[in-house]
């Protein structure tokens, strides 16, 4: 075994997250803050727990004073914690403590997942309308009209729930028109008719209405029979 391989043996390897590599960014931490905090990961690896300033400023070619600055930057982002702990020998030491910068990575990454999550989530229930209403309409819809289910969707932010309401309504009317069913909600959207339960509170209130229109109009209808009438005056 020759020397250079010895040497790189010994040198050890520093296991660095890829996550970190790849949000860094996100967390407000610049290109010099980055190879500080590997640093600072080299040598808490090899049992370090503050690292020497003099060795990180030579290995990135810059003074002490930088890598403190550089300390004082991770410190007041919120990203590194400096503990201070008593020895065996009563001996005050330090340590740096980057339990933060994993807390706040650990919520983009959450936040990544909600947000991919939420975005399947809205991509199937756009594909289960699209299902609801060519199962309905008996036929596929066209390119066009798959743009106008987008943008009442994307653009217009109906409800998922809110367009089915216009859906059912358009078919118990025998209108299979998506035009049809986009004047029904561009009237639910003047009436600011926002949640389905506010336009099926509406839908209620309009067949109570026409409920009782119908009564009326038969019992206007049912006037009885005609009847005749005598001059009294005249009769023997």
């Amino acid at each position: 075994m020759n020397q250079f391989i010895k040497n790189y043996i010994n040198f050890g390897e520093t296991n660095i997250s890829n996550l970190l590599l790849r949000d860094y960014r996100k967390l407000n931490i610049n290109n010099d803050e980055l190879v500080v905090i590997l640093e600072c990961k080299r040598f808490i690896d090899h049992g370090i727990e503050f690292p020497d300033v003099e060795i990180i400023a030579d290995n990135m070619q810059t003074t002490s004073k930088e890598i403190y600055n550089t300390f004082n930057s991770l410190v007041n982002k919120g990203l590194l914690k400096i503990d201070s702990y008593k020895g065996s020998n009563d001996k005050i030491h330090s340590r740096c403590n980057f339990d933060p910068l994993y807390e706040k990575l650990l919520k983009i990454t959450s936040s990544d997942v909600d947000h991919t999550s939420l975005k399947a989530d809205s991509e199937s229930t756009q594909s289960e309308i699209f299902n609801k209403i060519e199962v309905e309409f008996g036929r596929s819809l066209s390119p066009m009209e798959l743009q106008t289910v987008n943008r009442w969707i994307n653009e217009d932010h109906f409800k998922p729930k809110i367009i089915l309401l216009a859906l059912r309504e358009a078919v118990i009317r025998q209108a299979f028109s998506l035009r049809y069913i986009d004047k029904i909600l561009l009237n639910w959207q003047k009436k600011n008719l926002t949640t389905p339960g506010q336009v099926e509170h509406e839908l209620s209130m309009q067949r109570k209405h026409q409920k009782y229109s119908v009564i009326n109009n038969d019992l206007n209808d049912d006037k009885g029979p005609d009847i005749p009438l005598f001059n009294l005056s005249n009769s023997k």
